[in-house]
């Protein structure tokens, strides 16, 4: 049997996967990812948050998405209420995840990492310092050691200790062929919601979302329950016809319990966003963008291994209450409409989340007297300096969901030194101009006072 060494085995080659092989190529770490079907392979279309472009302008490659299989330029109708219909002030885009996956792959195969493809990891034995993997590949079987194995293979993914976030919900899809408008739309109802977008000129894809007790109390086959919920929505044109049967899914937003010595799950693996957040491919890549510096801190020797632990473990939970928050708070705004248990389950949330700092006014007056908040505490936390994990002096407010110590990717300890005395706000913003523009300046002032950090004498 070959064997291929390597310092970190990725198994899966979606979206996260492929994230955090080419993020730890760039730290030049040695990588082999192991994908287990041929692509490009069936996947529903998806919409994009604006996150993931400046994502993928990190990793260098913005390139993936100018296919024409991705929907650019589409609108935005949201009707959530009775009247309820707005439109998106920006462009949405919704990808063909096909497509998405396999360019985002190919990215990876043309990097210094290295590609199996199909490759199905049947077995995987740790031992200090490691472990073995068994890899059936067309070739035939290899052995792979590696020092760190990273899990990116989705709900799919073998762990099952995972503690569920909201309420049980489950996903019907299908797809449709006819004309359509190059609009995403979506809809509430008592007991469900409906998202639908063209994929095509003449293709198009409405996914419904429901409990499981409310799709099973509808009578008929799952394809008579999914056309109900869909009239009931109002939500696709006249003239279309269901290309095949739909299929159903579980769609319960969950996050991972129980970590273990040199591996990391990332995706869906370790967490699943509430579907309504549409920030599910983002978050996936977050958490890979997030795993590439905190793998090379575990594999550097002289470096704070728990200080890296304790990162990835704040990262991780932050991530996931934010999302859910956020997703409460929509579903919130349908309860007040349709008042049923539905939307009650999945608001009650939004009830504990923290409301955003707000301040009087988006600047202080030039001759305001500044000083900072005595609510603001200075911390020892971890953080991410250049490649690596490290602890740092941090500031905390309570308007923040964590200890920072950059703010925009510049160092917080300058600019504190600016507030030990009274200060206006105008030698603030001179003193910050000497080593910033003054446009980053009046920036960095405008955060500061709108989390009232800074605020007046």
């Amino acid at each position: 049997m070959m064997t291929l060494d390597t310092e970190v085995l990725v198994i899966g080659g979606g979206p996260a996967g492929a994230a955090c092989a080419l993020a730890l190529s760039r730290l030049r770490r040695s990588v082999i990812l192991c994908e287990e079907v041929s692509f490009p392979r069936d996947h529903i279309g998806i919409c994009l948050s604006p996150g993931l472009f400046k994502q993928l302008e990190f990793l260098g490659v913005p390139h993936v998405l100018e296919h024409p299989a991705h929907r650019h330029g589409l609108t935005f109708e949201r009707r959530w209420g009775a009247i309820d219909s707005a439109l998106a002030p920006s462009e949405v885009l919704v990808a063909d995840r096909g497509r998405f996956d396999s360019d985002m792959l190919a990215t990876v195969a043309g990097s210094s990492a290295r590609v199996l493809q199909p490759a199905r990891v049947a077995k995987v034995t740790r031992f200090a310092g490691g472990c073995v993997a068994n890899v059936a590949t067309a070739a035939g079987m290899r052995q792979v050691r590696a020092a760190f194995v990273v899990d990116a293979r989705g709900r799919s993914s073998g762990h099952r200790a995972r503690r569920r976030l909201g309420a049980p919900t489950v996903a019907v899809h299908g797809t449709w062929r006819g004309e359509v408008r190059p609009t995403v739309l979506m809809s509430s109802n008592g007991s469900s919601w409906v998202w639908a977008a063209p994929t095509g000129t003449r293709r198009s894809l409405a996914v419904v979302f429901t409990s499981p007790d409310a799709l099973h109390r509808l009578k008929g086959s799952l394809e008579k329950r999914y056309l109900r919920l869909l009239e009931e929505a109002d939500i696709l044109e006249r003239g279309l016809e269901l290309v095949s049967p739909p299929h159903a899914c579980d769609a319960t937003p969950y996050l991972t319990e129980g970590g273990e010595t040199g591996l990391l799950r990332i995706g869906d693996a370790d967490a699943a966003l509430d579907p309504l957040s549409s920030s599910g491919v983002q978050a996936a890549v977050q958490s890979a963008l997030c795993a590439g510096p905190v793998i090379n801190t575990l594999l550097t020797p002289s470096a704070d291994h728990s200080a890296a632990n304790d990162y990835w473990s704040s990262r991780r939970i932050a991530r996931s209450e934010t999302h859910k928050s956020w997703a409460a708070e929509r579903y919130a705004e349908a309860f007040c409409f349709h008042g049923t248990e539905f939307w009650k389950d999945r608001a009650a949330a939004a009830s504990a989340a923290r409301p955003s700092p707000v301040s009087p006014t988006l600047l202080p007056f030039p001759d305001q007297l500044l000083m900072l908040s005595d609510q603001v505490t200075f911390v020892e936390a971890p953080c991410l300096v250049d490649d690596l994990v490290v602890r740092e002096r941090c500031l905390f407010h309570p308007n923040l969901d964590e200890p920072i110590a950059f703010v925009d990717g510049l160092a917080l300890r300058p600019m504190i030194k600016a507030f030990a005395g009274k200060t206006t706000a105008a030698q603030v913003v001179t003193l910050w101009s000497s080593f910033y523009t003054p446009e980053k300046a009046v920036e960095l002032l405008r955060w500061f006072w709108r989390h009232q950090i800074a605020v007046a004498c």
